[in-house]
């Protein structure tokens, strides 16, 4: 129910002026609640931490020569001449694969960061 500001009278909810004062300024009751939700609570808010350039750096290393030292261990220790070749190729390719992600970092970072500048 909601209430005149000026009398005090309760009046339905749907009511938008008193009909004992004529005061077009009623308060409304508490509203109800949703299910599971609390008055007064908001929703608790994760801050991240900034990665510095050499934290980038090393996850880059780190997932980049991992699959390398993989593949060595594989070839030298099988005698079957089609996974040797599986373990070459894939060395050549983290290798492209490395080359290409530091050529994008130190090339095209301050191009990306310009254009997000923007808006």
């Amino acid at each position: 129910m909601a209430r005149c500001n000026q009398c005090g009278s309760e009046l339905p909810d749907y009511y938008t002026s008193c009909p004992n004062c004529g005061c077009q300024s009623i308060s409304k009751g508490a509203a109800a609640q949703g299910y599971g939700q609390q008055a007064g609570y908001s929703m608790p808010v994760q801050t991240r931490e900034i990665t510095s350039p050499g934290q980038w750096f090393g996850w880059l290393l780190l997932m980049g020569v991992l699959p390398i030292i993989g593949a060595v261990i594989v070839m030298k220790s099988s005698r079957d001449q089609t996974a040797q070749n599986y373990a070459k190729l894939v060395i050549i390719l983290q290798a492209i694969s490395m080359v290409c992600s530091f050529f994008m970092k130190s090339f095209m970072t301050p191009i990306i960061e310009e254009i997000v500048s923007r808006y």
